[in-house]
């Protein structure tokens, strides 16, 4: 009897707990829109895509509004203007014109107006690494080799040099079967500094594993250190899980500025690279 009668003291207890719950709806201060710009000019032939956006705030509903009438412009570093971008309504992005490519070593601007507002973003195309060979071991390979193993499947490794003093930055890019990877956990292991391998680097893992038949395309990209710096920034915020030992979120550092109104300054990027593209298929165990 007794028993009974806690269970039902506890069920009366749970029940009032349920029937005071209130949704609260916190009231976040509203911000002013800002400029988001996302874009790459590379060493390749175009067309190069900008893509130009707006904030909305936390409450608000749909996608974030594309800015459709922005003026963009490619110039060189004495400011003289090379080209123009226009606005594609079937991806939202402002395009280059195609054929349009950078030259390795050289200094650009990418000029955006909106709103009477104009923003800049300046940067060098760098050297790329060379590329040796991209080749692939299956993990019984590996085990014979004494190599850890992570995974079953097949493992890409590259070899080759980097061809510049110092330290140099890249963006790894890769599909498979004609489809990007570009998970969070892609994107974190997609960014690399020479610190970690050197300037000659023999048997430099690929992330991931694959299987027979698979077709690997990699592309790597050289950043300057802003962007390098822009992209470590922006994975540690999709990896901070907001708990009390996590540092507060703060937007990525941007490399582009509002010269007319330095204090409405604008979040994202605009990633200045040479890329070197190479592409494998696993056929057997053999390399």
């Amino acid at each position: 009897m007794t028993q009974l009668r806690n269970i039902l003291v506890f069920a009366c207890f749970i029940g009032c707990s349920l029937a005071c719950q209130e949704l609260i709806e916190l009231d976040l201060a509203q911000s002013e829109s800002r400029v988001v710009v996302e874009g790459i000019f590379t060493d390749a032939d175009g067309p190069h895509r900008i893509k130009i956006s707006k904030t909305i705030n936390y409450y608000d509903t749909g996608k974030t509004p594309p800015v459709t009438d922005a003026a963009v412009q490619l110039l060189d570093s004495a400011e003289n203007l090379l080209s123009t971008f226009t606005y594609n309504a079937e991806d939202s992005t402002y395009l280059s014109p195609e054929g349009l490519k950078g030259e390795v070593s050289k200094t650009y601007i990418v000029q955006i107006e909106v709103d009477g507002d104009i923003y800049r973003a300046k940067g060098t195309i760098l050297r790329n690494a060379t590329l040796d060979s991209l080749y692939y071991l299956s993990e019984k390979q590996l085990e014979m080799l004494g190599q850890p193993v992570f995974g079953e499947g097949y493992f890409l490794f590259a070899n080759g040099n980097l061809n510049r003093p110092g330290v140099q930055y890249f963006k790894l890019q890769l599909k498979v079967n004609d489809t990007l990877k570009n998970s969070r956990s892609d994107l974190a292991n997609s960014i690399l500094s020479s610190e970690f391998f050197g300037s000659e680097f023999r048997g430099l893992p690929i992330p991931g594993s694959y299987k027979k038949d698979d077709t690997v395309s990699l592309r790597l990209f050289s950043l300057d250190e802003a962007v390098y710096d822009y992209y470590t920034e922006f994975i540690n915020l999709l990896f901070n899980d907001g708990g009390v030992f996590s540092p507060p979120p703060v937007n990525a550092t941007s490399n582009i500025s509002n010269i007319t109104t330095p204090e409405n300054f604008p979040l994202g990027y605009i990633q200045f690279s040479s890329v070197l593209e190479q592409e494998v298929i696993i056929k057997d165990d053999e390399k």
